[in-house]
């Protein structure tokens, strides 16, 4: 074990996410107060629970946070988070999804206030700090690299 994972031998949070699109639209969730500034914008997602399977997480999650019940396709991206002086070590596994059917709303009482859903297209991200960005850009089909 190296002195950084003795340092920081907390644990590693797994979430699982399902990226929609609808046409040329994603839909993200703001979130506050992060690294990247005062909101970023992430992919609907979560912890998952003990016994669940990763699709029916996703599905969970994608319903707790926007009221739209959705279905997880295929596989779409794992993403990786280190922060060794916070410490955090997070992974996320991104599906695909659809939307089945619903009424989009914030998440009722989430302890960092309301996180109302939104529909972005890739000309409104170039602006926007969005995470993660890799798996943005791939359920989009898209580069977006460069931002301006």
């Amino acid at each position: 074990m190296s002195e950084t994972q003795r340092r920081h031998s907390g644990e590693i949070r797994i979430r699982v996410a399902l990226a929609v699109v609808r046409g040329d639209r994603i839909l993200l969730l703001p979130h506050y107060d992060t690294d990247a500034g005062p909101v970023q914008w992430c992919i609907p997602g979560g912890m998952l629970g003990f016994g669940e399977s990763l699709r029916e997480a996703a599905e969970r999650e994608f319903e707790e946070e926007t009221g739209l019940r959705a279905r997880a396709g295929e596989l779409l991206d794992v993403s990786e988070v280190v922060l060794p002086d916070r410490p955090c070590h997070s992974i996320t596994i991104t599906f695909s999804g659809s939307v089945l059917d619903g009424e989009m709303r914030s998440e009722p009482d989430h302890v960092y206030g309301e996180k109302m859903p939104r529909w972005f297209d890739a000309h409104e991200l170039r602006s926007l700090a969005y995470h993660p960005e890799r798996t943005v850009e791939k359920a989009l089909g898209l580069c977006l690299q460069v931002k301006g």
